[in-house]
């Protein structure tokens, strides 16, 4: 899959954290699931779907995430709106994406 995220998005000072590339699963009229990546930074959370052929990109301050959960090729992110799981992980780790932004999180605490 071509990387939806556009790293110009980034601040000069903001560092990128290790993200996630699988299938979100969100519901969004009768479709459920959407080809995405999930790209953490040390200032804020992207969430991007490719919606029919069109980046779709959601910037999340971690102050709206409660926290990271890590399950086989899956991992569910606890935002205040509702838990979003991302599975079928195609690139980089479950574990070590989760660890990151966990991190971040206790930070802001």
């Amino acid at each position: 899959m071509t990387e939806l995220f556009n790293a110009s998005e980034l601040s000069p000072t903001e560092k990128r954290g290790p993200g996630v590339v699988g299938i979100i699963e969100f519901a969004v009229g009768d479709q459920k699931e959407f080809t995405g990546e999930y790209i953490p930074t040390d200032m804020r959370f992207f969430m991007v779907a490719d919606m029919n052929g069109q980046p779709y990109q959601r910037v999340i301050s971690y102050d709206d995430i409660k926290g990271v959960e890590v399950e086989d090729s899956a991992l569910t992110v606890n935002f205040d709106m509702g838990p979003i799981r991302i599975r079928d992980i195609g690139n980089g780790t479950a574990q070590v994406f989760a660890d990151f932004v966990n991190e971040q999180l206790d930070k802001r605490k």
